[in-house]
């Protein structure tokens, strides 16, 4: 893949996250509205893999933070981040590029596609809500165990369908789009090109 077309890529990512800060549902009880950037940030780690899925995130932080008004509901500057919401956003950039890594590695270990949705769906979500309970606990000034009842809990059930979508959205692009994702495969050891037996 050339880079104009990973740029391209990357753009298009980046827009879709930002696109998807629009999608808002404020909740009375808690400071982090529903929104659709988990969405497309797991799905950009799928489809970019892990260096230009993190890096279609850091874009966005970036133009987030430079005024671009693309945080949630249409926020921007330095305040969105260091806010009671910033951890999810920095927990957007691990997400994608681990997401992206693991989709590769189990790819290529011959992991199926339910064990894999499994691994990447717990990972991607424990980063994102990890960081996000853990900087809303310390930018509100609250327990740790409050800040998940708060911030994490009311979404687990909705950010696990969000998930499922993007792993589904993302084995059907890469049907549709035979290199889409312009991946580099992990060389196998010498004798270990099979799929691994189970």
């Amino acid at each position: 893949m050339s880079k104009s077309q990973q740029m391209v890529r990357i753009a298009l990512f980046t827009t879709l996250t930002a696109t998807g800060a629009y999608v808002v549902l404020p909740l009375p009880f808690t400071p982090v509205p529903f929104t659709l950037q988990l969405f497309f940030t797991l799905l950009s780690g799928l489809m970019l893999g892990p260096k230009n899925g993190a890096l279609s995130q850091i874009v966005y932080l970036a133009l987030g933070i430079v005024g671009v008004p693309v945080f949630a509901g249409g926020n921007a500057g330095v305040g969105a981040l260091v806010g009671p919401t910033g951890g999810y956003l920095v927990g957007f950039v691990l997400a994608a590029g681990v997401v992206g890594y693991l989709d590769m590695r189990l790819a290529s270990w011959g992991d199926s596609a339910i064990r894999r949705g499994v691994i990447i769906g717990t990972v991607g979500l424990g980063i994102i809500h990890g960081f996000g309970a853990w900087w809303l606990a310390r930018a509100t000034r609250i327990s740790l165990a409050k800040a998940f009842a708060l911030g994490c809990a009311p979404y687990i059930i909705p950010d696990s369908i969000k998930c499922v979508a993007a792993l589904m959205a993302a084995a059907a692009l890469k049907r549709m789009v035979p290199g889409y994702a312009g991946q580099v495969k992990y060389a196998e050891p010498r004798g270990t090109s099979a799929p691994r037996q189970r």
